[in-house]
C-alpha cells in the first residue's frame, strides 16, 4: 500500500442507543477515510460522538447502543458485518486501541510483562521465551527506563506517563496499520503530554502506522494531525488538512472552538467561549445542529440542515454560509 491508498474508510456510519429519553442518534451520518500512515484528528466537546465512532470501528459498542446503518471498510471487507470471531482477529492485531485512562485499561492482577507477552503469543504465535524478549525490546522502544523491571512490575506502581507508555508498546506490538487513540493524554501533565505525542508521531513513522486521535484539545491536534475532521451532535461539520483548519477555519464551530483556545498571548484575557451547550441527541433542534450557538445563524438555518459541502483542496464544510451555487458565502441576516 502507497501512502495514498485509502486504508479505511468510514461511509455514512450510524450508531444509535435505546436511552430512557428514547432513541439517541450518537453517530448520524458520519464518513470518514484513512490513508496508509495518516494522521487524523476527530475534535469536538464532550457528547458529540467521538468516542462513540472509535468504539464502532473497534466493533466495542455495547448495549443497549448498535451500528444502525452505514459501512466500515477495512482491507476489502465491511466490519460491520464480518462476525465476533474474525472482529477479535483483527482486533490488536490490524487494529489497534489507545484508551484514555491506561489504569483502567491495564489488568492489575497481571505484571505488564503478563500482558504483553500474552498479545505476541496470541496474535504472532512466540514461543514464551521470544514474547518475553519481544516485551522487553516494545519497552526499551517506547522510552521506559529499565525495562526489565518494568517488565515485571504491576500497574498500580507505575506514574501515568508510565502507564500510557506500556499502553502505547502494547497497542504497537503486533504492527498495527491502525492505531485509534482516545484522549491518550487527558489525564497526564504538559511535560509528558509532550513527550508521548512525540512518540506516537515517531513511532507511527517507523511503522507506517496511520492513526486516528480522538481529542478535545486543539494544541494535541497541531502536534499530531496531518487532517482534522470536527464533529457536532453526532456529524462532521467540517474536515479539512491540519493547516486550512487552524489558518482558515469555515464553520462558526471551528472558529469558536479555536477562539475558545487559551495562547500564550492572552495574559488576563477572558477566554471566548463557546455559548450554551451541546444539544442533547434526544433532543436536537430542527435544521443546522448549531444554530441555538451559532452567532452566524440566518432563516434557513433553523428551517433546513446543510449538507457537507466541498470546497477547495478537498476541504469540506456543513454551513448554510457557503451554498452550493455560489463561490462567496451568504450575508448573514442576523
Amino acid at each position: 500500500m502507497t501512502n495514498n491508498e485509502v486504508l479505511m474508510e468510514i461511509k455514512n456510519l450510524k450508531t444509535h442507543f435505546n436511552g430512557d429519553q428514547g432513541l439517541v442518534k450518537a453517530v448520524d451520518g458520519v464518513s470518514i477515510s484513512v490513508k496508509k500512515g495518516e494522521a487524523v484528528a476527530i475534535v469536538g466537546e464532550s457528547g458529540c460522538g467521538k468516542s462513540v465512532t472509535s468504539n464502532s470501528i473497534m466493533g466495542l459498542v455495547q448495549k443497549p447502543g448498535r451500528i444502525v446503518g452505514g459501512e466500515i471498510w477495512f482491507d476489502n471487507k465491511d466490519l460491520t458485518k464480518i462476525p465476533e470471531r474474525e472482529y477479535r482477529k483483527l482486533r490488536g492485531d490490524r487494529i489497534s486501541m489507545i484508551f484514555q485512562e491506561p489504569l483502567t485499561s491495564l489488568n492489575p492482577v497481571f505484571t505488564i510483562g503478563n500482558q504483553l507477552d500474552e498479545i505476541l503469543i496470541l496474535h504472532k504465535k512466540l514461543s514464551k521465551k521470544q514474547a518475553k524478549l519481544e516485551s522487553i525490546k516494545m519497552l526499551k522502544k517506547v522510552g521506559i527506563p529499565r525495562p526489565e523491571k518494568v517488565y515485571k512490575s504491576y500497574s498500580h506502581s507505575l506514574s501515568g506517563g508510565m502507564r500510557q507508555r506500556v499502553m502505547i508498546a502494547i497497542a504497537l506490538s503486533c504492527d498495527p496499520e491502525l492505531l485509534i487513540a482516545d484522549e491518550p493524554t487527558t489525564a497526564l501533565d504538559v511535560s509528558i503530554q509532550a513527550q508521548i505525542l512525540h512518540l506516537m508521531r515517531q513511532l507511527s513513522k517507523e511503522y507506517n502506522t496511520a492513526i486516528i486521535m480522538i481529542t478535545h484539545d486543539l494544541g494535541v491536534v497541531a502536534e499530531v494531525a496531518d487532517r482534522v475532521v470536527v464533529m457536532y451532535a453526532g456529524r462532521v461539520v467540517e474536515e479539512g488538512d491540519v493547516f486550512t483548519i487552524f489558518k482558515n477555519p469555515k464553520h462558526p464551530y471551528t472558529k469558536g472552538l479555536l477562539q475558545s483556545t487559551p495562547t500564550i498571548h492572552q495574559k488576563n484575557k477572558e477566554l471566548n467561549a463557546i455559548k450554551g451547550t451541546v444539544p442533547t441527541p434526544s433532543q436536537m433542534p430542527k435544521g443546522c445542529r448549531f444554530n441555538p450557538r451559532c452567532p452566524m445563524a440566518m432563516d434557513v438555518c433553523f428551517k433546513e440542515e446543510p449538507d457537507l459541502l466541498t470546497l477547495e483542496n478537498d476541504n469540506m464544510v456543513r454551513c448554510w454560509l457557503y451554498d452550493k451555487k455560489e463561490e462567496k458565502p451568504y450575508a448573514a441576516s442576523h
